[in-house]
């Protein structure tokens, strides 16, 4: 039993001590805690905590202790000095769940009787809860080799720790393996995870089980089923690998081929791997392994090959993962002999090699074969005529059970009947074979015939003669020409036949009619087809004529483009005609088109003679055009040779400052603007509203019409610099336009605080593609004008002269000249141009003498005069004389009534 220390629980312990006080000899007793809780404990687990008994009086005291079961205590009575205190361990253990109380009872003794104090004492036993997830652990189907592995969760659902004991399989040596947790303790609410393994071994379904064996538990075990069923692949070998391949006596150098099979038996797949063999006298026939299905099948095929007589013993081995049959090893065995050789000639003693025609061969197969054990070279030699009877080889090597081709070939050079002989040694001495043949010989006659030179479109009629010249008959039964310009008209029918005897006894007339289509050679071939003696055979006649006819050939050939040509205007291009025939070209030119014609009209070539003529294209329209010409000739191909032109209309260049109209109006006032349309601006008056137009005058008309005006402005800055984008307007002149086209949209309104410069642009094309046609100009807005203003001035000197004068007195008073500064004016009306760099304007001003004002007695002196502006109206020199002067008189009196005035107008 393990034997734990319980710390007072903290929602239980008392904070607060307990005073016991017991009025016997002024003793007094405290105990701490005054109630023991040991809280949820588990079953079977003795736990401990204690309780503080302290004596605070200046006596001895005695104390009893006594508690219930299934409490303990471990002492009964305590003395305890004066001032001193004891810990008294208290303990708890039980065997069985449940909620248990019981009382501490303290006895304290005095002097009369005993004072007694009980301490409630309470503890809750329980047992830990297990939780497995899954209950049961299936893994299914798994082939064998494989493996697969699955998780086991174990939760501690109850109210006290878990101590696993121990976890074991009931078969510690079957397909299942587990891997244990990092810690085998749970508290409460914790889990873990059991790695469970499953590798079959076998084939078949196997079921074992996880013991988890804790003490703590009711009961004590419990157990988790785990399942799985293992696929495995069962190798079935045909032959027994006990018995083997027994291959029997066999003829040393020849083959017998022996099979091994592999079957499937098993659930899953059979893998066959790193086959092998060995024995020098057995070879393995290559083939793909395949992993076999279950029911699967493999063939194995060794061939038993012996060198040498003899016993020969070898081993075929492969792997599969049948777990029972890994490694499966065949034994093979076989015997190899040698017998002599026995050479067998397949055929009679007289060979008839047939009928030949000269000139060709026929072969005649002669088989020999060894029926013997053992190899044999025979000799093979042709003793008479061996010009025409002939054989591949001289000697032929006959492996044991295998033949020899010997090529007996007959080639005759005479006609009529030939003979030979044959001689083959053997290893029974020399045979002797009679040859036979007969030469043959057809030859048609004649091979070929020239028809001449005809004209294209006329015919020649020959009459060509058949003769067989050879030794041999030959009927006809078919004639045939296998080129149109060649047409045949013959005794043999379709369906019928011709019988053409040997040595030219009778011929076969054959009508040929040449009509060449074409101009030049033209071949065909007279084709003969019937059969004789030797088959069916094939002769040609070549069928020979030229086509003559005049040919009209042009440089350059293809479509004449013309480009651009302006509207009324005719453009020409020069063209060669030459006659590349061999009769005279008569040509007639008409052209289908007005805008097209040519010069002259018509024409005649010699054979290879040339001439040059002039075709013409002049556009009636705007846009691409199309002509054509049309040479009509006695050019057996081209009858009517078409001449194709194209070409585009286009409008003729103009002069658009000519064309090009300005306005300008103000005021209600309009009137036409002299622009030049070169870099000099054009200065309007502020507020000028500008208006562009085109002049269609009649002359022009046709070079007008269609085209398009492209009008294009942007505002400029003060170094002539473009502000922005520009704008554009596109103008179309139409064919029922007036003699003025106006650009309404244009809208320009020249203003010194707005649009104050621009630069206006036309531009126009002839045609797309061609050069554009461009005219400018600059527009600003200044000049001289008369204008009412309201312009601030300040004068930074200001020279009113002095003049002396007589007071009452009769005495001469010296004037003083004032020189002032800043004073301010204003110029209310003036003639002037704004942006004239050198003298600007004449202004009517006024000016006050204010500072003088703010500095005496209110005192001022007011002037109106003139003053000419330089530097675009920012300088100002003038003179003013006064209209009104409220200084002092002594003042008035000590200078003159004008003033000089140095003015400036920038800072406003």
């Amino acid at each position: 039993m393990r034997l734990a220390l319980l710390s007072h629980h903290p929602t239980l312990q008392l904070l607060a001590l307990v005073i016991i006080t017991i009025s016997a000899y002024a003793e007094t007793v405290s105990i701490l805690p005054q109630r023991v809780d040991f809280g949820v404990v588990s079953v079977n687990l003795r736990i401990q905590s204690t309780i503080t008994i302290s004596n605070e009086s200046e006596d001895v005291v005695k104390i009893k202790l006594s508690v219930g079961d299934p409490f303990s205590i471990a002492t009964h009575t305590l003395t305890l000095q004066k001032a001193t205190e004891q810990t008294v361990p208290v303990e708890f253990s039980v065997n069985a769940p449940g909620v248990y109380r019981s009382e501490i009872a303290v006895e304290v003794d005095k002097l009369f009787g005993a004072d007694a104090l009980v301490i409630p004492i309470e503890a809750t036993a329980a047992r830990p809860k297990l939780l497995l997830e899954p209950a049961a652990i299936d893994f299914n189907t798994l082939p064998v080799g494989k493996s697969a592995k699955r998780s086991l969760l174990i939760r501690n659902t109850g109210p006290v720790p878990l101590d696993i004991d121990s976890l074991h399989l009931s078969d510690r040596l079957g397909p299942f393996a587990i891997q244990f947790p990092s810690q085998l303790s749970f508290a409460p609410g914790t889990s873990g995870e059991v790695t469970i393994e499953f590798a079959p071994t076998r084939n078949g379904r196997t079921m074992e089980s996880l013991t988890i064996a804790s003490q703590e538990l009711d009961p004590s075990e419990v157990e988790v089923t785990l399942e799985g069923e293992g696929l495995a692949a069962i190798a079935a070998i045909s032959p027994l690998t006990e018995v083997g391949i027994e291959y029997g006596p066999l003829e040393v150098g020849k083959k017998l081929t022996a099979t091994a099979s592999i079957l499937n038996y098993g659930r899953t797949d059979l893998e066959i791997s790193e086959i092998s063999l060995s024995g020098e006298s057995f070879t393995l026939i290559r083939e793909k392994l395949n992993t076999l299905e279950p029911d699967g099948r493999q063939d194995l095929k060794v061939v038993f090959n012996p060198t040498f007589p003899g016993p020969s013993k070898g081993t075929l081995t492969f792997n599969t993962n049948d777990p029972n049959r890994r490694h499966v090893s065949l034994p093979l065995q076989g015997k190899g002999v040698i017998s002599p050789p026995e050479i067998i000639i397949l055929t009679d003693d007289s060979i008839d090699l047939g009928s030949v025609a000269l000139g060709k061969s026929s072969h005649y197969p002669l088989l020999i074969w060894n029926r013997g054990g053992s190899a044999f070279t025979a000799a093979v030699n042709v003793k008479e005529n061996r010009d025409e009877f002939d054989i591949d080889a001289k000697s032929y090597l006959v492996q044991p059970g295998q033949s020899a081709n010997i090529d007996l070939s007959f080639s005759p050079q005479t006609v009529g009947e030939r003979e030979g002989i044959l001689q083959i040694e053997t290893e029974k001495g020399i045979s002797s074979l009679h040859l036979f043949g007969t030469g043959r010989y057809l030859k048609l006659s004649p091979t070929a015939k020239d028809f001449g030179r005809i004209p294209v479109g006329e015919a020649s009629n020959v009459i060509v003669d058949l003769d067989n010249i050879g030794n041999a008959d030959f009927t006809i039964t078919k004639v045939q020409s296998t080129s149109n310009d060649f047409a045949i008209y013959t005794q043999v029918a379709k369906e019928g036949e011709f019988t053409l005897p040997a040595n030219s006894l009778r011929s076969m007339p054959i009508n040929v009619i040449f009509t060449p289509s074409v101009r030049g050679m033209r071949n065909g071939t007279l084709r003969i087809e019937g059969f004789w003696e030797e088959g069916i055979e094939t002769f040609e006649v070549l069928l020979n004529g030229t086509g003559i006819a005049a040919e009209i050939e042009l440089h350059p050939s293809g479509p004449i483009d013309f480009g651009y040509v302006v509207i009324g205007e005719t453009e020409s291009r020069t063209l060669i005609a030459t006659n590349t025939g061999d009769t005279p070209l008569r040509v007639a030119a008409n052209a289908l088109t007005r805008e097209a014609s040519i010069d002259p009209s018509g024409f005649s070539l010699q054979p290879g003679e040339s001439t040059k003529f002039q075709v013409h294209f002049s556009p009636q329209t705007l846009g691409e055009r199309f002509g054509q010409i049309l040479l009509v000739s006695n050019d057996v191909h081209d009858k009517a040779l078409p001449i194709k032109l194209k070409g585009h209309g286009a409008l003729q260049t103009i002069d658009l400052a000519q064309l090009t109209s300005v306005t300008s109006s103000r005021n209600s006032q309009t009137r036409n603007l002299m622009v030049a349309w070169t870099g000099t601006p054009n200065v309007v008056i502020d507020g000028t509203r500008i208006d562009l137009g085109f002049e269609i005058p009649d002359s022009l008309r046709i070079a007008l019409v269609g085209r398009q005006m492209e009008v294009e402005w942007v505002a400029l800055d003060e170094a002539y610099g473009p502000i922005g984008g520009p704008n554009q307007l596109v103008v179309n002149i139409y064919d029922d336009d007036q003699r003025s086209v106006p650009v309404d949209a244009l809208n320009l309104r020249m203003e010194e605080n707005g649009l104050k410069r621009i630069r206006l642009k036309i531009t126009t094309y002839s045609y797309p593609g061609a050069a554009p046609q461009t005219i400018s100009q600059v527009f600003e807005v200044g000049g001289w004008k008369w204008e009412f203003e309201a312009k601030p001035l300040v004068s930074f000197l200001t020279i009113r002269p002095g003049r002396n004068y007589t007071d009452s007195d009769g005495n001469i008073i010296e004037g003083k000249t004032e020189r002032l500064i800043g004073l301010p004016g204003i110029a209310f009306a003036g003639w002037h141009n704004p942006d004239n760099p050198s003298v600007s304007g004449l202004h009517l001003t006024a000016t006050g003498n204010v500072l003088e004002a703010l500095s005496t007695d209110n005192a001022i002196a007011v002037s109106l005069g003139l003053a000419v502006s330089a530097y675009k109206d920012r300088l100002l020199f003038g003179f003013g004389w006064d209209i009104y002067d409220s200084r002092p008189k002594p003042k008035r009196k000590g200078t003159e009534d004008y003033i000089i005035t140095f003015k400036y107008s920038g800072l406003f």
